[in-house]
Parts: C-alpha cells; sequence; structure tokens
C-alpha cells in the first residue's frame, strides 16, 4: 500500500453528534472526533468530522484509501415524512392493502391513538388488472392498458417515485416487470421499484410496505449520496479526496453496501445506524474474550439494545419505523426513547418520567448552552458531578452547569419537594428503569438470563450509566470497549460486504426433500456470487451462509435454522435443529409433528481486511501516576434496596494513560475525549490488552 493510501476512515451521523474515526494501516493509529451534526446539511458535519479525526494524524483526504458511512439520513426522512412524493400500484380490488395494512393495536385501549400519516396518499394509489394465484400461473393477463392510465395520473399529480406489488409476485415476478418497464417509459426521472426486486417473500402487505418505504426513499437518499460525494472530493470546503476512492454505506443488517446499493435500495439503510455500534461491541468483546454480551448504546435521543451470542449479532426480518413494518433482515435492535437528551418532566398522576420527548441536537440539552430550557439527562449527570463542568465536551462544546442546575431546580426538585441532588439523581434513576424493560425485553422475554451476558456499553452516554443498569439486572460484569464514543464508526471500518437473497418457496419438508431444496439454495448462492463478484470481492473472500425458515405444518411464522449443503447429512439435520431452536424460543417443541419449508435465506458476505486495533503495552498493575486526573465530588443515587444517595470524592483518570492490566476500584470516573466511564463504589475495573475496561459490578 502507497504512503498516500494509508488511511481507513469511516463516520457516523448521528441525532445530536457526528462521530468519526481514522484508522492507519501502518502504525494502526487511531484518532477520533466528535463533532455537533449539521441538520440542515448532514454531510458538512461528515466532512468536519473526518477532517478533524484526519488531522490528528496529521494526514488529510488524499492520504484516505477507505471511508465509511453511517447516517440516519433515511431513518429521520420516514420519522418526519419529508420524503419523496409516492405513488403505489397493485392489483384491481386491493387499492386500500397499505391503509388496512394488518389491523394491529400496539395500544389497545387508548382511544385517543391518531394513526401517523401514510407514507402514500390513498389518491395515490392505484390498480391495474391481471392476476396470478400462489404457484405464480397466470390466472388473468396484466391489462396493460390499465397501467399507462395509472401513469398518466401519476404524472399529474407530479409523482417522484412509485412501488409495485403485485400479488404471489414473489412465485411469478412478469407482471411487475413489466409493469415497471411501462412506467419507466411513461413517468422518466421518476424512481420506480417492483417488490421482488426488494424482497422475494410472500405476504403481501409487509412486501408493500417495504418496497413503497424504498421508494420513497429513493430520490432522498440520491440527494444526500450525492452532495456526500461532492463533498467528500471538494478540496475546500471537504476532504479533498479522490473520486476512485470507495465509499462504502452502512447496511441495517450489520454489512456494508456500496453507493450504487445504497442509492437503488436505500431501504436497507433504514435503522442502520447503531448496526455499526453492535457489530463493533461484538468484534472488540470476542478480542476480550466475552462472546456473549448484551449492548447498550446510549446516544443523544434513543438507547439501542440488541443482544449477541457466541460473536454473532440476533438478525430478524420482522422490524418497523413509525409503525412502517419492513420485511428485510436487520440486526435486532430494540430502541427506547431514552438518551443523554431525553427530557425530564412530571405527568398528570405527578410522577416523574423521562422521555420519550428529546432535546436532540438543536437545542440539546441545557448545558450546551444553545438555547434549550428543559432539564435532561445529560444535565442531571453534570449536576451530580459525572462529567467534569469545565471541560469541554467532545473537546470543543463548553458546559453550563449552572444552567443545567436551575432548570432540573425549577421543573423536578421545586415541584416534587426535593432537594437538587435528589431530582437529578430520580431522573437517572427512571431513565435506568426505562433501559432495564428495554434490555429485559431482549433477554428475559425471549428466554434469555440477562445474568449469563456482560453488558457493553458504548455510545456518548453509555459508560456513565452501565453500571447502575447492570447492577439492576444482576449482571456480573461490564465491558467498556475502546473509544465507546465512536464505536458506531468503527464499526463501519470492521464490518463486511453483505448481500441478502430471500425467496418464498412453502412445501413440506418431506415433499421438498433434500435435491430440491439444494436445487433452490444454489439459485441463490448464484446470485449472491454474482453481486459480490460486481463489487469486485475476489473467490477466497466470498463466504455464503444459508438457511431455511421452517415451521410445523399448521403454524403462521417460521424460524430460521441453519443450513450447509457441503456437510453430509445436512438435511436429516434439520428436524433436531428446528425443534431445538423452537423449544428455546417458545419453550415447547414437538418432534412427532411434520414440518414446513416456508423460504430460502442465502446471504454473501464478502469478507474484508480487518485492521488490527492496537494492544496496550503491560502495565503495572497499577495506573501511572501522570493517568491521574485529581479528584471530583460525584453524587451516587440509592440502590433499590434503599438508603441514601451521597457525595463521594472519586478519582479520575485519563483513558489515554491506562494500561493493560491496570485495575482501578470505584467510586472513580475515566475521562476520554468520546466518552466518560463511571465506576460505582464497589466497582473495580481492571484494563484489557485490547484496550477493553472489565467491570466487576459490586453488588
Amino acid at each position: 500500500m502507497s504512503v498516500e493510501q494509508r488511511i481507513r476512515v469511516a463516520s457516523d451521523v448521528g441525532g445530536t453528534f457526528t462521530d468519526s474515526i481514522a484508522y492507519d494501516s501502518t502504525s494502526r493509529r487511531i484518532t477520533v472526533s466528535k463533532v455537533s451534526t449539521t441538520p440542515e446539511n448532514r454531510a458538512l458535519g461528515t466532512a468536519e468530522g473526518l477532517k478533524t479525526a484526519l488531522a490528528l494524524q496529521g494526514a488529510t483526504g488524499r492520504d484516505v484509501s477507505y471511508i465509511g458511512h453511517g447516517m440516519t439520513t433515511a431513518t429521520n426522512a420516514v420519522i418526519q415524512r419529508n420524503g419523496a412524493r409516492t405513488a403505489f400500484l397493485t392489483n384491481r380490488g386491493f387499492r386500500d392493502l397499505l391503509l388496512i395494512g394488518r389491523q394491529n393495536r400496539p395500544t389497545l385501549f387508548d382511544i385517543t391513538v391518531v394513526r401517523p400519516e401514510q407514507l402514500v396518499p390513498r389518491e395515490l394509489c392505484f390498480t391495474a388488472g391481471g392476476r396470478l394465484d400462489y404457484a405464480g400461473q397466470e390466472i388473468e393477463p396484466l391489462d396493460e392498458a390499465d397501467v399507462r392510465a395509472a401513469a398518466r395520473d401519476m404524472a399529474a399529480a407530479g409523482v417522484e417515485a412509485v412501488g409495485i406489488l403485485f400479488l404471489h409476485a414473489y412465485a411469478n415476478p412478469a407482471h411487475e416487470q413489466r409493469a415497471r418497464e411501462i412506467l419507466e417509459q411513461e413517468l422518466p426521472g421518476v424512481a420506480i421499484c417492483a417488490s421482488t426486486e426488494i424482497n422475494s417473500e410472500f405476504r403481501e402487505y409487509e412486501r408493500a410496505s417495504t418496497t413503497v418505504l424504498n421508494a420513497y426513499l429513493r430520490p432522498v437518499m440520491e440527494t444526500y449520496l450525492r452532495t456526500l460525494s461532492s463533498v467528500l472530493q471538494d478540496p475546500e470546503k471537504g476532504l479533498g479526496m479522490g473520486a476512485d476512492r470507495p465509499v462504502m454505506v452502512m447496511d441495517a443488517a450489520g454489512g456494508l453496501m456500496s453507493l450504487d446499493s445504497a442509492r437503488e435500495k436505500p431501504v436497507h439503510t433504514v435503522l442502520s445506524g447503531p448496526a455499526g455500534g453492535v457489530v463493533a461491541a461484538a468484534h472488540v468483546a470476542s478480542e476480550a474474550g466475552l462472546p456473549d454480551i448484551i449492548t447498550m448504546d446510549i446516544g443523544g435521543t434513543s438507547t439501542d439494545i440488541s443482544l449477541i451470542r457466541d460473536g454473532v449479532p440476533e438478525i430478524t426480518r420482522s422490524a418497523s419505523l413509525e409503525t412502517v413494518p419492513i420485511q428485510l433482515p436487520v440486526i435486532d435492535i430494540n430502541a427506547i426513547g431514552a438518551g443523554g437528551g431525553s427530557i425530564a418532566w412530571i405527568d398528570e398522576g405527578g410522577a416523574l418520567r423521562v422521555g420519550p420527548m428529546s432535546a436532540e441536537a438543536v437545542p440539546g440539552p441545557v448545558c450546551y448552552g444553545r438555547g434549550g430550557d428543559r432539564p435532561t439527562v445529560t444535565d442531571a449527570n453534570i449536576v451530580l458531578g459525572r462529567f467534569d463542568g469545565s471541560s469541554r465536551l467532545g473537546g470543543t462544546l463548553e458546559l453550563d452547569v449552572t444552567g443545567a442546575a436551575r432548570v432540573i431546580e425549577r421543573d423536578i426538585a421545586g415541584p416534587l419537594g426535593l432537594s437538587l441532588e435528589e431530582a437529578a439523581a430520580g431522573i437517572l434513576r427512571v431513565a435506568h428503569a426505562n433501559i432495564v424493560r428495554g434490555i429485559r425485553v431482549v433477554s428475559v422475554e425471549r428466554g434469555y438470563d440477562p445474568r449469563d451476558f456482560a453488558l457493553v456499553p458504548f455510545g456518548g452516554a453509555g459508560p456513565m450509566h452501565g453500571s447502575p443498569v447492570a447492577r439492576d439486572l444482576k449482571m456480573p460484569s461490564v465491558m467498556v470497549p475502546p473509544t465507546p464514543g465512536i464505536l458506531c464508526a468503527l464499526g463501519q471500518l470492521i464490518s463486511d460486504l453483505r448481500h441478502d437473497f430471500v425467496e418464498t418457496h412453502v412445501a413440506r419438508f418431506a415433499d421438498l426433500g433434500e435435491a430440491g431444496a439444494a436445487a433452490l439454495i444454489e439459485r441463490l448462492v448464484l446470485r449472491a456470487t454474482e453481486h459480490l463478484a460486481a463489487d469486485g470481492v475476489p473467490e477466497d473472500r466470498r463466504v455464503f451462509e444459508i438457511r431455511l425458515d421452517l415451521r410445523y405444518d399448521g403454524q403462521s411464522f417460521a424460524l430460521p435454522i441453519a443450513a450447509d449443503p457441503a456437510q453430509p447429512g445436512w438435511w436429516d439435520a434439520l428436524p433436531e435443529a428446528f425443534n431445538a431452536a423452537h423449544l428455546a424460543r417458545f419453550g415447547h417443541a414437538d418432534p412427532s409433528a411434520p414440518l414446513e419449508v416456508v423460504g430460502i435465506n442465502v446471504t454473501g458476505i464478502g469478507r474484508i481486511d480487518k485492521p488490527a486495533l492496537p494492544e496496550l503495552p503491560e502495565g503495572t498493575g497499577s495506573p501511572a501516576d501522570d493517568a491521574l486526573r485529581g479528584t471530583r465530588r460525584i453524587y451516587f443515587e440509592p440502590g433499590d434496596g434503599g438508603g441514601e444517595g451521597a457525595w463521594h470524592e472519586a478519582r479520575v483518570w485519563a483513558r489515554d494513560g491506562l494500561r493493560a492490566g491496570d485495575v482501578i476500584a470505584g467510586p472513580a470516573a475515566i475521562e476520554e475525549v468520546s466518552s466518560t466511564t463511571i465506576l460505582y463504589p464497589g466497582d473495580r475495573a481492571t484494563v484489557h490488552k485490547s484496550g477493553s475496561i472489565l467491570v466487576e459490578v459490586a453488588e
């Protein structure tokens, strides 16, 4: 590798901060930066953060060989409903498919619920004659005149994108493909998306929703990614990076996709924001000998929680965003409204609540001094001394401790008759309770005991809250990864390329047989191979993961079971594997019941060279004197067992001064640019050679 191409960089654009990382593949040195997100043009904040991280390496955009990017552009477009003006085309008689949905009732007894605005209004839903049966056989030819008439109405309505869904197209895409050809002829410049190009599974509502969402995001992502590419190459406003340097985008399943793929299938980037952090956490925890972890990514607006077993994140194909179903592989993440910017308030019954409302990046918490005027979790932390009020958050942001104390006193302490410390500690305890409930969703409610896992907190606020959350769940250990506030960006440096292919094929297990299943798998492996080859992945770097969706005959939903056709006896081993998975997931199994195959899943993975992360030099067991920054008074809230909170004189350590084997006893604070780790009284932290901090949580 030439000197000019030694640096790999990545950025993660969050709601409050944009995190960036630069890695020198020669020296194995890592530098990070944390800058405020620029909502008016997120590409500008990305460039600023990357330039800062590169400057710390003594490098510029000309030295960059690779850039990874994670962003919330698609997610925000859905939440804010500012995507493209989108139309929907489906079979005659099914115009209201999107509107009817599944009739789910998330809040069954709430009569005040108002449904979110639909991505496609009813007047932009169109139909055409034509019908296929469940096997893909044509019952009625596609009425092309209907399609052309719909196109004329769409043009008159000024649509910018169209999603196409025909019943049973997963079994035969011919009608959808022809309709797309006609719409492309009639609507030049309009983004046209056919469902089978996005998802080839049955269940028409979820497939329609995913397709419409992809169409809705296409123009938005095209604009954003074009702007991002321009800014990255701009020598004045951006990095001056070479146009030939690869830019890879994080997808929701924890893999990477090219810019071209992200433009064509932006729905894969929805919910991808926290995916990089989960991938990085799994990688770093495995290096520290912890394959089973629960991740807790606390940012400015939310906490994202995921469970990882044997070093592999859990993947689901049933997700949703703002009530919009998404039927694609995504990392199973439970996102809750509890972040550093979550607002504390008192409800009508006089109870203290925290979130889901957030101060976000603008105006932000009161202590940021940007016009915020409502108390947040971050304000509570600074009032309790969890981080130094005289420091600059992220290295640049001055903090207003007095303002934070004022609003907590005004809005919480005064109305509830509490002291300032009690009110601030109460805010943290309520936030912790919210997070604990979120962790139970991905663990206890799915048959896992959280005591069998280590908690891995990251994000800007995660390590500040790891110890009390773990204690509430009786989790014995916490692992704080290196650069925890930048971990999502690190994930984009170590993630592999990924292409997922799923096809519905419903058949009795005994009827399909090994040969029939192998033929279906081979077809999908060929598609995955073509995509990896187009990405330039050499043959020796291609890996294929194969899963069959199985269920008992008569069930509605299936479980994915891993398969390896290269292994002798693989087919006969599937029933036993399914019964074991069913028992673990639902608490019962019926080995005598006949099985049914529902679908075939093939994931094509292009392995990349993982950056060799730096290892710390060996220490003496006690931190060096120059790692001690001094002491600070920190208030620790009482536990669930009762008692009173109290101020403690805590030692404050600089994380970059710690060495492998160093041991730190709580109460203490360990500070770095991207985050602060808080050790509660009785906690004991040991620094691992990988740079992670392993905390034994006091009971």
